[in-house]
């Protein structure tokens, strides 16, 4: 009886320096040398073959086949990687634990991620958890690994998915393996599977994901895991796919979609360091969602299509000879072209004073030039011609119409109206 335990190595080297798959065990004659070594370090490993096992709580499961690190000579000392072997998962795992700045917590039953993210408008956000959010004190580090990524720096939470990615990618993405993450979305009480936040890179896996955009079921943000396999530029925007050949269930030229990360004019920048074979994580942000896009030609099929605004959403690294994957890094963040003139604008305005904005009322006054030939009407009074401040004077000549229309000399017509209505009240004395 037993559990199943995570993390199962599934390749292994020969004494001959050749990597052998676990596929490759119970064959018969064995198709490699013995003795076998673990992939990444000199610690000797043993072949397991699949056997069915019942858990410790009564369910039948089997046991796929895989290798194990030999037992130490030592009792009572447990096997493990030798010392910077990145198959060591218990030490990576407390490494992403405390690089995460509280974000991530290793739990009985795995690691969860809290996926604290920003709008990708919102260029200031810390990107940490909120104020007053209980943050989680990161556990104590035994082998003192360092996690990083390579500047420019993504936010913490970017960074350990896209570590997590790296480390179930070495284990083949595993199920089992996959079972042991999970994501807590802000807003969502029950934390998400990392299955229903990161896709692929397994056609299957990503089939699902087409089928939940296109009935509209996801309401949290997603990942995609893919590789580089075809890049073009124009002149207004660039376009990088990163999965190709998913199967959507659909007929005839809809049979199969591509994924696609595309970026306009203004933020191409941050799909040009992606070249083919490149490993990417592309993440969708609260402003920014993956969308199917269905072309209105009848020869093109349907794309999963994400425009990505901010560096911080995509994550990608390069695979050595070893198939190691390399520190995660992201785009360089695009430049704040709109803040430069916010402040250009607000310099010159204590510049434009208000006489400024009087001159402007001036130039109205040119049409004048017609006035002054009206202006030659007053050279009899000669005290006005020695000012020189003339083009006061043509405004001067409206100011005296517009009273002689406004009925002044009505106000003092009424009281002779009150006399003659007195005059009327002795007429009617008399007549009494």
């Amino acid at each position: 009886m037993g559990d199943r335990q995570p993390f199962k190595l599934r390749q292994a080297r020969d004494a001959n320096d050749r990597v052998i798959s676990a596929r490759q065990i119970g064959q018969k004659p064995e198709p490699f040398t013995r003795p076998l070594r673990c992939p990444h370090c000199e610690h000797e490993v043993t072949t397991q073959p699949e056997q069915p096992r019942i858990s410790t709580k009564g369910k039948a499961f089997t046991r796929g086949a895989h290798f194990a690190l030999a037992k130490e000579k030592e009792k009572g000392r447990t096997a493990e990687h030798l010392t910077g072997c990145p198959l060591r998962t218990d030490h990576t795992l407390h490494a992403i634990a405390r690089r995460s700045q509280g974000l991530a917590e290793l739990k009985a039953g795995g690691l969860q991620l809290r996926l604290v993210l920003a709008t990708t408008t919102d260029t200031k956000a810390p990107l940490l958890p909120p104020p007053g959010s209980p943050v989680l004190a990161p556990p104590a580090d035994p082998v003192n690994l360092k996690i990083r990524t390579v500047e420019p720096v993504l936010p913490p939470a970017v960074t350990s998915a896209a570590r997590i990615a790296q480390l179930l990618a070495m284990y083949g993405n595993d199920p089992d393996d996959v079972a042991q993450f999970t994501i807590k979305h802000p807003g969502l009480r029950t934390p998400v599977p990392w299955s229903d936040f990161c896709y692929g890179p397994d056609p299957d896996h990503l089939a699902r994901l087409y089928q939940k955009l296109a009935e509209g079921t996801i309401r949290h943000l997603v990942a995609v895991l893919g590789q580089v396999t075809a890049t073009k530029t124009t002149d207004s925007n660039v376009s990088v796919r990163i999965a190709t050949q998913i199967p959507t269930g659909l007929p005839g030229v809809l049979a199969h979609t591509d994924i696609y990360l595309r970026a306009d004019a203004h933020h191409r920048q941050l799909l040009e360091p992606l070249t083919e074979d490149v490993q990417v994580l592309a993440l969708a942000a609260p402003d920014v969602a993956w969308k199917v896009w269905k072309p209105n030609s009848s020869r093109l099929g349907h794309q999963i299509v994400l425009w990505p605004r901010a560096h911080w959403q995509i994550a990608y690294w390069n695979l050595n000879s070893a198939g190691l994957p390399a520190p995660p890094r992201s785009p360089n963040p695009l430049t704040e072209l709109p803040a430069r003139p916010l402040r250009r604008r607000a310099a010159p305005r204590p510049a434009a004073a208000t006489p400024r904005n009087i001159a402007p009322t001036v130039p109205p006054v040119p049409p004048a030039p017609v006035s002054r030939p009206v202006a030659a009407t007053p050279p009899a009074t000669p005290p006005e011609p020695t000012t020189p401040p003339a083009p006061t004077m043509p405004p001067t000549p409206p100011r005296p119409v517009l009273p002689a229309i406004a009925p002044e000399p009505s106000p003092p017509d009424k009281p002779p109206e009150r006399l003659r209505v007195g005059k009327g009240l002795f007429a009617r004395w008399r007549r009494r």
